[in-house]
């Protein structure tokens, strides 16, 4: 009588050497992927860049920028606006309600945040005016802010201080650790936390 499990037994032993070494060739092939990922990959340049963010198919920021370089380091993604960047940010309707400016940005995407740096300029449609070296804008918490010098102004007042925070459309902020002509009375959407 023919043993019909010898067969199959062969068929078993086949299928489970094939996958032993399927198995080890798919742990190189995951390691090489990882030392890939981890390397810094090539730059990529764009020009006359324009940019749009938005939430619920809302338009809440443009960015244009002349120049950008994205880089892959390890798993970040990091943009580099070389030569200056503007955006405008909008308020519930299709409305402009703040713009900003700088010589220069860098978008870190794992964090959400746009560092603006050098002749940095946020103007809200009240006319009210920061002017400092140095703006970060988290994407997440939809804030702008500094730790930085910076002067305010607006049609009655002038302040210069360290530490600024506001909402990304620039309607209603704080400062702290601020000195200047101040007349609370007057003032479009602010306070000082001093």
């Amino acid at each position: 009588m023919k043993n019909h499990y010898t067969g199959f037994t062969s068929l078993i032993l086949t299928f489970s050497m094939i996958m032993l070494f399927g198995m080890s060739s798919c742990k190189n092939e995951l390691a090489e992927i990882a030392e890939v990922m981890d390397r810094d990959l090539p730059q990529e340049m764009a020009r006359d860049v324009e940019i749009f963010y938005t939430d619920s198919n809302i338009l809440k920021v443009r960015v244009e920028a002349p120049v950008m370089v994205r880089e892959m380091r390890g798993t970040r993604t990091v943009e580099n606006f070389t030569d200056g960047v503007f955006a405008e940010f909008y308020g519930s309707g299709d409305e402009v309600v703040s713009w900003v400016e700088s010589d220069r940005a860098i978008r870190n995407d794992a964090e959400k945040k746009i560092y603006l740096y050098d002749n940095v300029v946020l103007i809200n449609i009240s006319g009210d005016t920061l002017m400092t070296e140095e703006l970060i804008w988290d994407e997440r918490a939809e804030r702008i802010y500094n730790n930085r010098f910076f002067r305010f102004s607006n049609v009655n007042e002038e302040i210069y201080g360290y530490k600024f925070s506001s909402n990304q459309e620039f309607t209603e902020y704080s400062f702290s650790r601020g000195a200047g002509l101040l007349d609370p009375e007057t003032m479009s959407g602010g306070r000082s936390d001093d």
